[in-house]
């Protein structure tokens, strides 16, 4: 019996039983989580979008398309307009592409170069007294170191001609200068020729080097000048001297306007 009783194996315990199967729902519109979603997503592209137009606050501003001379009138080719981003303190200076058709006609002050921004200051104003650009040959050597804007003396020496007479210290050519009436007696005839002041207190605008290597320097000039620049071009010899401005802006009077001169 003991034997039997061995050879018995003891009942195992009962698997457990499967959980019950769950079936997947679909997702509703309706769910919160869902919809969070969506307006996290709405969020993201309206902020994105107000940070790259931000970023692109470029705007179209007028620039010179070539070199522009002082003085040159504006005509419809030479402006054009490029986009640009500038701060606020820089802005306000130049003008905007929506103002480019206002500027035909105007008139330069000074020389703009091409691609340059264009300003209210390049141009001259209402009450600018007419003036006459007028090109002036000079020997090298015989140029000073010129920027545009600076104002000069233009002599002239003349072989054979004798300085005589009183001579105002206000130069012909209608400049600063002219108001003081001053007169002062001319130096005596000596050497082989004299030396006259044609021009005084004139803007120097540009230079050109020509082939020969004389200097051509275009001058602004009033209008009773022009003619004695162009006398001074045709001159035997032209000097010119750059004014130096005191601290009130005048240069000073003339002094003699015609003394003998020593040669050429």
């Amino acid at each position: 019996m003991t034997e039997l009783a061995a050879g018995v194996r003891p009942e195992t315990a009962a698997p457990p039983a499967s959980p019950p199967a769950r079936r997947l729902t679909r997702r509703r519109w309706r769910d919160s989580r869902l919809l969070v979603g969506v307006l996290l997503v709405l969020v993201s592209v309206v902020v994105g979008a107000r940070l790259f137009a931000s970023a692109d606050s470029s705007r179209q501003w007028v620039v010179a398309r070539g070199d522009l001379p002082a003085g040159h009138v504006v005509v419809a080719g030479d402006l054009g307009t490029v986009s640009a981003r500038l701060d606020g303190a820089t802005s306000g200076r130049y003008y905007p592409g929506a103002r480019l058709g206002d500027l035909t006609g105007a008139t330069l002050a000074r020389p703009v170069n091409a691609g340059e921004f264009v300003s209210g200051g390049d141009f001259a104003g209402r009450d600018r007294t007419a003036t006459r650009l007028v090109p002036v040959i000079v020997k090298a050597g015989r140029l000073p170191a010129l920027e545009p804007g600076d104002h000069v003396d233009v002599y002239v020496f003349q072989a054979g001609a004798s300085a005589g007479g009183a001579a105002q210290t206000g130069g012909p050519g209608g400049g600063s200068g002219a108001a003081n009436s001053t007169t002062t007696p001319a130096a005596p005839a000596a050497g082989s020729g004299a030396e006259t002041l044609a021009l005084h207190d004139v803007e120097f605008v540009e230079v050109e080097k020509l082939a020969s290597g004389d200097r051509s320097i275009t001058l602004r000039v009033p209008i009773d000048g022009a003619i004695a620049a162009v006398a001074a071009s045709q001159s035997e010899r032209v000097d010119v001297v750059k004014l130096e401005r005191d601290a009130n802006g005048g240069v000073g009077a003339t002094g003699p306007t015609s003394t003998a001169g020593y040669g050429r």
